[in-house]
């Protein structure tokens, strides 16, 4: 028997087909090495041909499903090693930027001193000095106490600039020693940079090649399932059983039909929830204000809370974005300390939002969904790049939507679900900007854009 299921080495670059209803030819041929269904009928007519054809297609069921399991696994440690490695990309990208922020400041004090000396040193050479004693002392007789008071003060004077030209030399050594230390931290940025695109590259192929794995399995296993059920009751093959995989793929066709149309109501449901609370919220600060004679506004940007202030329901921005989450802002991107008390100060390399477990999670602009798996810490991820360089980085869902590597999406269309997978406190959206592979602030990316997160 030639089914070795060479295919298993190949699934990254697989096209699948879909074959046309009808029933094969004699000479059918499958070019990923499963049995044909001509192959299954030669066998019936041989009884160790025909069992050798059954242990050989459960075999191949099992090796279906062990590949897809593998190539998962090994589809979620690239990804996992990639998160990694842009983590340290990115922290190391905020660490030289805080320390040319720091050499920037610590040469503006050491400017500050130097001037300050100068100034005073300036004065100083106005005033002469110290000046003649003697001469002071006969154009002022018995004035000796007073100029002895004079003397006195000139010299802490003197040594007031002494001190000042002794600090602006330590701020001027400071200064450089953080210049230095921003340019160590600036050089190593390009091998990091291209450690974490190396490692993208890889979670990006591992990706692809679990998503071909899953394809496969859909598309062959209920037809060798079929073939089985054939060889094991020992009866001819039907037009149904040549039909079991197209049946299959259009049983997918309609369920992923449905999600979408599912997805779609569950998200403007929650749209209007959203719209529905904003607006009572606006009317309550209204009707406050109205009682206050005119005092401080609400406005309708909606209710703050413990955590920051929910998130604008709007329609999507003219410019083709939108906000990834309707909720309550409750952290924004910049160094913190780690809520958990575990990683001690880190780069909070997002925003979180809040809504509550389970509610949906939107794309903020029409794209092609790069990568899905998990970090490190076992929180569910989304990848989605919207072309230029720009991508969305979606983190700690319950569970990504049925998207899949490779899969368009659009402009609000759900791509997940808040959750707390990972390290986190409780449900929420972590929510990551990047452009040509460098983090931005994705607040102030959508703000530019006409979204307001808060």
């Amino acid at each position: 028997m030639r089914h070795v299921l060479a295919a298993s080495t190949a699934v990254a670059g697989m096209v699948l087909v879909i074959l046309v209803p009808g029933t094969p030819s004699a000479d059918a041929v499958d070019d990923w090495g499963f049995p044909t269904w001509s192959e299954v009928e030669a066998a019936r007519g041989n009884e160790a041909a025909k069992n050798q054809q059954i242990e050989q297609i459960r075999g191949l069921i099992a090796q279906l499903q062990t590949d897809l399991e593998s190539a998962q696994a090994l589809s979620d440690q690239r990804a996992a090693e990639a998160i990694e490695a842009q983590a340290r990309y990115d922290e190391a990208v905020a660490v030289a930027e805080r320390l040319q922020q720091q050499a920037d400041e610590a040469t503006e004090r050491a400017a500050d001193s130097e001037r300050a000396a100068g100034q005073l040193a300036a004065q100083l050479a106005r005033s002469g000095g110290t000046g003649d004693m003697s001469a002071e002392l006969f154009a002022n007789p018995g004035s000796a106490d007073n100029w002895l008071y004079r003397l006195d003060m000139m010299d802490r004077v003197a040594g007031t600039a002494d001190s000042l030209y002794e600090q602006a030399q330590r701020d001027a050594n400071s200064a450089q020693a953080l210049q230095d230390q921003a340019a160590v931290a600036r050089e190593a940025l390009l091998g990091l940079k291209q450690e974490a695109d190396a490692a993208y590259q890889v979670a990006l192929e591992a990706a692809a090649a679990a998503q071909a794995a899953v394809e496969r399995e859909q598309n062959h296993r209920v037809e060798l399932e079929a073939q089985l059920a054939v060889l094991i009751e020992n009866r001819a093959a039907t037009e149904a059983d040549y039909q079991a995989g197209q049946r299959w793929q259009a049983y997918l066709a309609e369920q992923e039909r449905l999600r979408i149309e599912r997805e779609r109501r569950e998200a403007e449901e929650a749209r209007q929830r959203w719209l529905a609370e904003q607006q009572r919220l606006a009317a309550a600060a209204a009707a406050a204000a109205a009682a206050n004679q005119g005092g401080s506004s609400g406005g309708g940007g909606g209710g703050g809370s413990a955590g920051g202030g929910s998130v604008p329901v709007t329609p999507p921005a003219s410019s083709g974005w939108q906000t990834p989450h309707y909720g309550r802002f409750t952290s924004s991107y910049g160094w913190r300390n780690d809520p958990l008390g575990i990683l001690g100060r880190k780069l909070h390399a997002g925003v979180d939002i809040a809504a509550g477990c389970g509610t949906p999670i939107y794309s903020v602009a029409a794209g092609t969904v790069a990568l899905r798996s998990r970090d490190t810490y076992g929180a569910n991820m989304l990848y989605i790049n919207h072309g230029g360089g720009v991508q969305s980085e979606y983190f700690h869902m319950s569970q990504p939507a049925h998207v899949y590597p490779g899969q368009r999406v659009g402009a609000g269309q759900v791509v997940g679900y808040e959750g707390d997978t990972g390290h986190a406190m409780g449900c929420h959206l972590h929510f990551q900007m990047r452009v040509n592979g460098t983090l931005v602030n994705p607040e102030s990316f959508l703000n530019a854009r006409g979204v307001r997160l808060r």
